[in-house]
């Protein structure tokens, strides 16, 4: 099972297209950087408030003007996990947004040892973080509520923020259309995975994942394999 293996079915807006709307939620998607990561630019429209999530290498300049295009006043800067296409920009995109920067402080521990032992492809800043973020927290952004949900197994302290009433998921790596993040990574376990994918489908069919790379999957979709992947675990 690939992390791309197909195109979910419904798709409700191409990740390339820019500034899309979901009722109360616009999200803006900038890809960005040697693979192609993707980071959002998430805004209430009721309040002007947004939240950035994730920070790939080359995306700062296109995430500020994002935000001062459309006016907005950033909450926070979310990561969903350390890997470095998701945090590169990160320290530039928080310093000029005047925005509070949040991860779980498993990711941090990994991104600390990776920069310690002289493993990191790229020059890090220093980023704080200002905040560490857990299961079941919750992030107000204007009337929109994101909770926090923990989905480790592509990397440690791994998050995804779930928008009950929009239906909508930012995932970072955690599950893409037809597959998951890649569980061969230093500090990846299938077995985190696993049980990632078992409390996704506790998600209803209609919430819609914007994942770190690629097109957007709806969890309807992709049940059928969800299910047979957990269940093969249980054996």
């Amino acid at each position: 099972m690939t992390p791309h293996g197909r195109k979910c079915a419904t798709i409700w807006a191409r990740l390339s297209a820019g500034r899309e709307r979901v009722d109360a939620m616009h999200i803006k998607t900038i890809t960005a950087g040697p693979i192609e990561t993707n980071a959002f630019v998430v805004g209430d429209e009721a309040s002007n408030e947004a939240i950035i999530i994730d920070a790939p290498p080359d995306s700062a300049d296109r995430v500020l003007d994002a935000i001062r295009d459309d006016g907005y006043s950033v909450r926070m800067l979310v990561l969903t996990h350390s890997h470095f296409d998701h945090v590169i920009d990160a320290a530039r995109i928080k310093q000029e947004a005047g925005a509070p920067l949040a991860i779980h402080e498993d990711a941090m521990v990994q991104l600390r040892q990776v920069i310690q032992d002289g493993q990191a492809p790229y020059s890090v800043d220093d980023i704080g973080p200002d905040q560490y973020l857990n299961e079941g927290d919750e992030i107000a952004v204007g009337t929109l509520r994101f909770k926090v949900m923990h989905t480790p197994g592509h990397a440690p302290g791994q998050i995804s923020l779930y928008e009950e009433q929009e239906q909508v998921m930012f995932g970072g790596d955690t599950l893409f259309p037809g597959g998951y993040g890649r569980a061969d990574w230093p500090g990846s376990s299938m077995g985190e995975t696993r049980e990632t994918m078992r409390k996704l489908l506790e998600l209803p069919d209609s919430v819609t994942v914007y994942p770190g790379h690629g097109l957007p999957a709806q969890i309807g979709n992709e049940r059928s394999w969800m299910t047979e992947f957990v269940d093969k675990g249980s054996g």
